[in-house]
């Protein structure tokens, strides 16, 4: 087990004694002696102070309240730069995963699928991977703070069918200017090993149209390499569109901004006609649908 994996636990199970502490009902969220199942959802994601991004977090959220009306949605975010700006600016409480899902052991909830958000399985997906797995751990060593069934939904891209799924509902979504020039998807990108699936996609997307192409800001493809695919076509219209759950700060500025370093900056340099379009992921309903049969996937035989 790493050492971070081991200090993400280390914090759970302390979060999790000092709601446990304080009142003996969390006994009722892991006791399988006929308690009735309480089941809910946790829907995380990196959050997003701009009403954009939140834009696309709520219709997430909506989308899993209308497929599971019966079951109670929380939503987490990730980041605690953008907690603290949102409990600053708009006074409004948002937990992290561990805050989250302890007080939802405290409440008594029995069965808890945490859903992601994520694009891809990376770095910030194993963090919420290892809290999870902290509140397993919980229950099977018969603690008053864990769950009787507790679950964390895959990414968007965690599996081979995936690629082609979301490749379609790309080509589809954007498939009238693909006609008049080329789309670029942006992700965010990473150094961990999981950024092949953004050149995965790539393929995938090739495979329909020659006008489609992927890149990452942190990542690969980097810009450099798209700049050169783009320069073996005929196209000079270019439209930019985030290949993120959210079009927050990064789409906003790093993709569509009037820096000289953003991708519009750089493209309109060198001599394209750019079109940034400020659509998350989330906002696409096609692609809202493929985080719902993650979800579905991860209830299992427990569903609602």
């Amino acid at each position: 087990m790493s050492v971070l994996r081991i200090k993400v636990l280390t914090c759970i199970l302390i979060l999790a004694a000092v709601f446990v502490v304080m009142t003996d009902m969390a006994a009722s969220a892991s006791d399988e002696g006929g308690i009735p199942a309480k089941r809910g959802v946790l829907l995380v994601a990196f959050g997003s102070s701009l009403p954009e991004g939140q834009a696309a977090i709520n219709a997430v959220e909506d989308a899993v309240r209308s497929a599971y009306p019966d079951v109670e949605v929380r939503v987490s975010f990730t980041s605690r730069i953008i907690m603290r700006k949102i409990a600053r600016e708009q006074n409004k409480i948002i937990d992290e995963p561990a805050v989250a899902l302890a007080k939802m052991a405290y409440e008594g909830f029995t069965d808890v699928v945490v859903m992601s958000t994520h694009v891809i399985p990376g770095a910030e997906y194993q963090d919420l991977e290892a809290v999870v797995d902290g509140f397993k751990l919980m229950h099977e060593h018969g603690t008053k703070a864990g769950f009787r069934y507790i679950a964390l939904s895959k990414p968007l891209l965690s599996g081979g069918p995936d690629f082609e799924r979301m490749a379609q509902v790309m080509t589809s979504t954007y498939n009238r200017e693909s006609g008049n020039g080329a789309v670029i998807f942006v992700g965010h990108g990473t150094h961990h090993f999981a950024d092949s699936a953004y050149s995965t996609l790539q393929v995938a997307l090739w495979q329909r149209s020659p006008n489609f192409f992927v890149g990452t800001i942190e990542g690969l493809p980097a810009y450099d390499d798209v700049l050169a695919q783009l320069k073996k076509t005929k196209n000079k219209n270019v439209v930019l569109a985030p290949a993120m759950l959210v079009a927050g700060d990064h789409a906003t500025n790093d993709i569509g901004g009037s820096e000289d370093d953003s991708w519009k900056s750089m493209l309109t340099a060198e001599g394209y006609n750019v079109t940034p379009k400020f659509v998350g992921l989330g906002q696409n309903e096609a692609v809202r649908n493929l985080l719902i049969d993650k979800l579905r996937e991860a209830w299992g035989d427990n569903a609602p």
